[in-house]
């Protein structure tokens, strides 16, 4: 029997239409629906004290993507399967379905004649511009740099409100009726970048190296903080990898979310914490576990990728006929360690190379890794005809209702869906100036 060649492919779109919270399939996403009043399904474990729900226990598949002390005892289900993979994904994903079931109550009210399929849909398709408006407009401008989004098309379309110049319109041809239309949408505050010979899908350096540049930011313990942002307690990592029961304790994920926005994120190199390196996926009593590291650099070699500098020419950045050429591309020590592991600078692979790279100016991210996922977030949002800021679309705001859109930001999402948190940061992704 002979089999073909062994291609990955992707079980999720590689467009930002919020599968984390309602899954890549209708089957699936009607799974986790409660099938009235446009709600997904939620546990109200926390009812009796006043406190907002959690999401549903998973029951269907309870051993999936999860470690359990006992039979008793079972994690979460959410819209991806990888949302008891660590404790602090589970309080995202447990966020963003609190503010479908928030939205969706409130459009509810508004619109009393609605059905349950028009209000889930009308809250999925707010919630979904929400993740796209705050990826784009608070976490690639941190990881990227204004400078690389603008490079790459990232930024954001901005408000403007004016009217148009006056003008006669009975001659005008088609080209410029166009050009008018495009005018007229850009000053409603529309973005008319969708292009559709754009592949949305994930590329596999994205895919299987760069996102993972987030590895090297894990931190070696969990922190929690009060509500008057003040440390309460942290748990090592490893401890909370596919255990989020945590969760189970009133209040505590308030606890996690201030930890989030107050505990520093370690620095974007090539030193790796060894809660991943050497106890990933650790079973309960064992000493150790898996690594993360060994299975990032396996991972891009089973996908056959090429290696890092390879993906550099592809950036237009210089490449390096020996390890000489590398020089204040990384750190010396780094450079020489490449040197006693590897014969030329070719055999480096992805990942390691690319977090190994010193950070563009205000950027978290060096020059290869950063032209790998600003290029696949430039396909994400032009391949994609359901963008928030497109006109012309039966998915389309109005401007009106885009206008409220843009003012969404992260702390509002986390203030609106939590119990005890009334004090945080504008932009919880970066650290609070407690002196201000």
């Amino acid at each position: 029997m002979i089999s073909g060649s062994r291609i990955p492919f992707n079980t999720l779109p590689g467009v930002l239409d919020g599968n984390t919270v309602y899954g890549a399939s209708e089957k699936f996403a009607k799974f986790l629906r409660t099938g009235y009043g446009g709600l997904l399904r939620m546990n109200s474990v926390f009812a009796d004290y006043g406190l907002k729900d959690l999401l549903p226990l998973k029951l269907d598949i309870p051993d999936e993507g999860c470690t359990r002390p006992n039979k008793s005892m079972y994690c979460f289900d959410g819209g991806e399967i990888r949302v008891n993979e660590q404790l602090v994904l589970t309080c995202m994903h447990t966020l963003m379905a609190r503010e479908h079931n928030r939205v969706a109550a409130a459009l509810g009210q508004i619109n009393p004649h609605w059905d349950d399929e028009t209000i889930y849909q009308e809250a999925r398709r707010i919630n979904i511009a929400e993740i796209q408006h705050i990826t784009y407009n608070e976490f690639l401008p941190i990881l990227l740099g204004k400078e690389v989004m603008d490079k790459f098309g990232l930024l954001l379309q901005k408000e403007v409100w004016a009217t148009l110049p006056h003008m006669s319109y009975k001659s005008f041809s088609l080209r410029q009726t166009a050009n008018l239309v495009l005018y007229f949408c850009a000053k409603q505050g529309y973005w008319n970048g969708h292009d559709p010979n754009v592949n949305p899908n994930v590329i596999d350096a994205f895919a299987a190296a760069a996102f993972r540049f987030g590895h090297s930011l894990l931190p070696t313990a969990v922190e929690r903080w009060s509500k008057a942002h003040k440390f309460i307690a942290s748990k090592r990592l490893s401890d909370l990898i596919r255990q989020p029961y945590d969760l189970y304790r009133a209040g505590v994920l308030d606890e996690y979310f201030m930890g989030l926005m107050n505990q520093v994120a370690q620095a974007m190199d090539d030193s790796i914490t060894q809660e991943v390196t050497s106890h990933l996926f650790k079973k309960p009593g064992a000493r150790f576990g898996m690594d993360l590291v060994a299975f990032n650099m396996q991972r891009g070699r089973e996908f056959g990728l090429p290696g890092y500098m390879e993906f550099r020419k592809f950036c237009g950045l210089h490449g390096a006929d020996n390890f000489k050429d590398m020089s204040g591309t990384m750190s010396n020590t780094t450079i020489n360690r490449y040197n006693s592991i590897y014969v030329h600078p070719s055999d480096v692979d992805l990942w390691s190379g690319g977090v190994s790279e010193r950070p563009l100016p205000g950027s978290m991210l060096g020059p290869t890794f950063a032209c790998i996922i600003a290029t696949q977030f430039s396909y994400s949002r032009r391949g994609d005809r359901f963008w928030y800021e497109l006109p012309s679309q039966p998915s389309s705001f109005t401007p009106e209702q885009l206008q409220e859109i843009r003012k969404v930001k992260l702390s509002r999402v986390i203030c609106d869906n939590t119990d005890l948190i009334d004090t945080i940061q504008v932009y919880p992704m970066v650290l609070p100036d407690h002196e201000m």
